[in-house]
């Protein structure tokens, strides 16, 4: 069978399914921006999309019952991470592949163009626990 590709739009997939890109969020052009794009509730986990702006982290997250994927889409990010025990000892990476964050793990992501887009999985119902690092 031969067929010739139609072009991916929103219009075009809606029968089919969903892009995932930054068009639902509603963004003002300032700060950080996240919403959620779908919920699977029969299976218990949901998709986000983060349209990332900052520059520097001010504190920590983790997700002590939740997986994360951090999924670089456009722009240049650097994602910090920490063993659950020691929040202290941060390494960072360069967020230029498809990543998953263990549970518990301390984390946050900064960006190094002037904006970045990065697709999320995780539980459809997320505690977060939030870490500031004492100023010395």
């Amino acid at each position: 069978m031969k067929l010739k590709p139609d072009k991916l739009t929103h219009e075009s997939i809606r029968p089919y399914g969903y892009i995932i890109d930054s068009k639902f969020i509603k963004d003002d052009g300032r700060g950080d921006k996240f919403g959620i794009l779908l919920k699977e509730r029969s299976g218990g986990w949901r998709i986000g999309y983060l349209i990332l702006r900052k520059k520097r982290i001010a504190r920590l997250e983790n997700h002590p019952d939740s997986l994360e994927t951090f999924e670089p889409v456009k722009g240049r990010a650097v994602i910090f991470l920490a063993a659950n025990k020691d929040p202290e000892k941060i390494k960072a990476f360069f967020l230029d592949k498809p990543l998953v964050v263990k549970k518990g793990v301390w984390h946050d992501v900064a960006c190094l163009s002037g904006r970045c887009e990065i697709k999320i999985f995780e539980n459809i119902e997320v505690k977060t626990v939030y870490y500031v690092r004492q100023q010395s």
